[in-house]
């Protein structure tokens, strides 16, 4: 999908708030997608979809920077409060679609603000699941280090390292 960067019109701003609404559905529906996943264990699709969620998250900034360009262009602010006020122009003018396409824009992207925070609650949890389960492999296989994420060793505190006495 190509993205117009210089809305002119309030027809070019229906065009920009439709395309809006297609790219959050499809945001919403990887974003499900990926909560299936998590929910179910399944880890392997979840690094394409990751791939996929930033090429969504690219075009739905690329949708929302035409937008505010187009607000300031007029002189409003570029914030839910230029919006409305531009909006409330257009229903006076006797434009009441883009108020309707705006507030379902708003209902989808408050839907998908709310999956994201649970999927990543969701892989929250995991990973602290995993942290704790190695923790007791560590123990178990009585290892005294293992390498943390800066490549140092990371000791357990269990026995006295090699060379001390």
């Amino acid at each position: 999908m190509t993205v117009n960067p210089a809305i002119a019109s309030p027809s070019d701003l229906i065009q920009n708030l439709e395309a809006e609404l297609r790219a959050y559905q499809d945001f919403i529906q990887v974003l499900q997608t990926e909560q299936d996943a998590l929910v179910q264990g399944n880890i392997d699709p979840l690094l394409e979809l990751a791939r996929i969620k930033s090429g969504k998250m690219v075009l739905l900034s690329q949708l929302a920077e035409s937008r505010a360009r187009f607000l300031s262009a007029r002189d409003y602010s570029q914030e839910h409060d230029g919006m409305a006020k531009w909006l409330q122009k257009q229903r006076d003018g006797g434009n009441p679609q883009i108020a309707e396409l705006w507030q379902q824009l708003l209902t989808l992207a408050e839907n998908a603000q709310q999956l994201n925070q649970i999927n990543g609650g969701l892989i929250d949890t995991r990973l602290r699941n995993n942290q704790q389960a190695l923790a007791i492999l560590q123990v178990a296989a009585n290892q005294s280090a293992l390498y943390g994420p800066d490549g140092q060793t990371q000791t357990l505190g269990l026995g006295r390292p090699i060379g001390k006495v």
